[in-house]
């Protein structure tokens, strides 16, 4: 399985190039949700790393595609030049087991 992550920024695809992740650049959010089916739908890819910038702008229709794909982890990662979120594990956590820690 491999890990994959989807953002509009160079600097987290070279970043993350390097640790050995690919990477798909987004340049039209148009076409956004339709990568994201389409990396969905592909047996070798595991996990979908999404940079926060992308994943608040689209958050209804992820968090659908969370909740019916079971095959597929798909998840939210700081990019480049975006602050972490606070609680962003805690948040993931919770929404994941459904417990408020």
């Amino acid at each position: 399985m491999r890990s994959i992550i989807v953002t509009d920024n160079d600097e987290t695809i070279v970043g993350l190039r390097l640790a050995g992740v690919e990477g798909r650049m987004i340049e039209d959010n148009e076409d956004f949700l339709n990568v994201i089916d389409e990396l969905i739908s592909d047996e070798n890819i595991g996990i979908i790393m999404i940079t926060q910038g992308i994943f608040t702008r689209y958050q209804d229709e992820l968090l659908l595609r969370k909740l019916k794909e079971k095959e597929t982890l798909i998840i939210e990662i700081p990019g480049f030049n975006e602050k972490v979120k606070k609680s962003l594990i805690s948040e993931h956590i919770q929404s994941s087991i459904g417990l408020k820690l």
